[in-house]
């Protein structure tokens, strides 16, 4: 099988990693350690090239470093291995290959991954007892402004991380105290194993399109072709949040699926999209957002403004991609809290959605995005700056980033054909808009998130896609690409003060379950005390008593999870029994004659069971 060829863009920096043969070690003392690190930067000043931060384990090395041409990060490996192997052999009189095959490598899109690209490999990859900043063989304390090494070099993010090195070096300490999320270790494994890009799923699919080639690491196995939703799997992801919104102190309310329009006018701005559709004498609206329904809700109840928690569940639609003439129907489940002015209601709503996603055991498949825009005069502020700086170049836009210039122009800012680039980096930032209140007023929720133990990471182009004020928080999952939102919300206090008419407080949040319930497909989860089984039962012969129904109510007690159905179509044995394997997790319980039963599940069949015997076969089958 010919080698992948390594992926290489100029300017985007690289993690590398050297193992050694059968995870034997590659260094055994500190001469070790200073001769590795003598012929690196011999290699550095030799091909160019700049090292952003580096560890060296007694097995494994890791190294930051942006090359500064495809050719150049392999001959520098090459240099090191030319000097540092027969060193190693010479000095253990050993003989053979030292590193463990080809050098392992992956891309950084380092906008948003170069910090803990960093704190990955200075910390990431070593044993929990070592502390990093004790640690004498990487490029920690460098980077915290506690040492001083020359053979390191500053990437661009690090330097816009404060004005100073001394506020830069402050600024990485932060980020370096907060723990790496299991989503990111998990993803820079995958990527360093597969030779791939660790970026955002947009970032990654202009590189697609580019290079015409898959640039993100790939799940073992045959991607699945049909991600159907059944009754059972909205079922469980239903118990689950329940029990958390109990222990929340969330209340369920039930909202209504269609909207008069002209009850429901002052909020319609809430949703960018309302879907309407037409009546016999008015107009009615099918949301695209669930939120609209809760704020209608509240707007009819206002002493729930005074402090309340509220989750709903429900259907909402949207047009189909690109057939602006039909609509598709989704599933959400909201979550709203209205009255707290404080943002520890955001940080409860973060810690929410992070124990849900545990629960499910999807913590190492999601990532958590952060930003704040700040106030809505700010952000207004920022997108008439972004409006007047695109207009010169509007005549290089297509019809859809004309039309987003007009309303949304910080969408061009996330989504842009490459060539476009350097038009982007000159663009007016937010950050420049935002007063100190609204940034102190951030650092203190990430400090909260920091100490709560909670993984994120600041997207600096998470922008709104509905009237949020302040605080915007998505969820995504790489994996179920290109589609990756499975949760997204935020603070929305300035449209319902306003709305409302009267100082309010609200955030909230809703969970994508179409998107969630493809992602528990695609890794293949099935808890135990989740399954999409469902009992039929097909007696052989006309009902004359009570038997058939008396088996279903005595199997529905005995499997209360698991859904029981009584087929009495007037058709052949035989017939129905074929359309219950059409679905493979149907069991079949047949009635004889002699009122005896058997089971049918796939292949096994098993025939003269008593009740008791069903029961047992039916729990072999489920708990095996």
């Amino acid at each position: 099988m010919p080698r992948k060829e390594r992926l290489f863009i100029l300017g985007l920096p690289q993690i590398v990693q050297l193992q050694g043969h059968n995870k034997c070690e590659l260094f055994s003392e500190d001469g070790d350690f200073c001769y590795f690190l003598e012929c690196l930067d011999n290699a550095l000043m030799r091909y160019g090239g700049d090292l952003h931060s580096y560890c060296l384990l007694a097995s494994k090395a890791l190294l930051l470093i942006t090359p500064n041409s495809k050719e150049n990060i392999g001959a520098i490996i090459q240099h090191v291995g030319r000097r540092y192997v027969p060193y190693f052999n010479k000095k253990y009189q050993r003989s053979g290959s030292l590193w463990e095959g080809r050098y392992k490598s992956c891309l950084v899109e380092a906008k948003n991954y170069l910090l803990p690209s960093m704190h990955f490999v200075e910390s990431g990859a070593m044993e929990p007892s070592i502390s990093v900043a004790d640690y004498p063989w990487n490029s920690y304390n460098h980077n915290i402004g506690e040492a001083s090494l020359e053979r390191i070099s500053s990437h661009r993010e690090y330097i816009l991380l404060g004005k100073t090195t001394q506020q830069q070096a402050e600024a990485y300490r932060r980020f370096s105290q907060r723990s790496i999320s299991r989503y990111i270790l998990q993803r820079i494994s995958d990527c360093i194993r597969q030779n791939t890009i660790l970026g955002m799923a947009k970032f990654c699919q202009q590189l697609e399109n580019q290079l015409q080639g898959n640039v993100r690491p790939r799940k073992r196995g045959r991607p699945r072709k049909n991600y159907n939703l059944s009754g059972q799997q909205l079922s469980f992801i239903e118990r689950k949040v329940r029990s958390l919104c109990q222990q929340y102190s969330y209340t369920e309310i039930k909202l209504p699926i269609i909207q008069d329009a002209n009850l429901a006018s002052e909020l319609l701005s809430f949703s960018l999209t309302p879907q309407c559709i037409a009546s016999s004498n008015h107009q009615t609206i099918l949301s695209s957002d669930g939120s609209f329904s809760c704020l209608k809700f509240v707007n009819q109840h206002l002493e729930l403004l005074q402090g309340s928690k509220v989750w709903y569940q429900g259907p909402i639609f949207r047009h189909a991609y690109e057939q602006h003439d039909m609509l598709e129907q989704y599933i959400q489940i909201g979550v709203e809290a209205f009255g707290w002015e404080n943002d520890a209601i955001v940080a409860e709503q973060l810690q929410f959605q992070y124990d849900f996603f545990k629960v499910l055991e999807l913590e190492k498949e999601v990532e958590l995005r952060i930003n704040h825009i700040g106030s809505m005069a700010e952000f207004t502020a920022f997108r008439q700056a972004l409006t007047i700086y695109f207009q010169p170049f509007s005549i290089l836009f297509d019809a859809t980033r004309q039309a987003w210039l007009q309303n949304v122009p910080e969408r061009i800012l996330v989504d842009y054909p490459v060539e476009l680039e350097p038009m982007i980096k000159l663009a007016p930032k937010l950050s420049d808009y935002l007063s100190i209140t609204s940034l102190a007023r951030f650092q203190q929720l990430e400090q909260l998130l920091d100490n709560m133990g909670l993984p994120y990471i600041v997207d600096h182009n998470l922008y709104p896609a509905s009237h949020y004020s302040d605080i915007l928080f998505e969820w995504h999952a790489e994996y179920i690409a290109p589609q990756t939102l499975v949760c997204r919300g935020g603070r929305y206090d300035e449209f319902i003060s306003k709305t409302m008419q009267r100082k309010s407080n609200a955030c909230g949040f809703a969970f994508m379950l179409d998107n969630i319930i493809k992602l528990l497909l695609s890794i293949g989860y099935h808890p135990r005390e989740y399954n999409d089984y469902k009992i039929v039962v097909i007696p052989e012969y006309n009902i004359s008593g009570a038997l058939g129904f008396n088996i279903c109510r005595q199997l529905r007690q005995s499997f209360p999870s698991i859904a029981v159905t009584l087929d009495c179509a007037e058709k052949l044995t035989i017939k129905r029994q074929a359309n219950a394997s059409k679905q493979g997790n149907n069991i079949i319980v047949i009635i004889n004659e002699r009122d005896n039963m058997e089971v049918l599940f796939k292949h096994h069949r098993e025939v003269e069971l008593s009740l008791d015997g069903v029961r047992a076969r039916i729990s072999r089958l489920i708990y095996a």
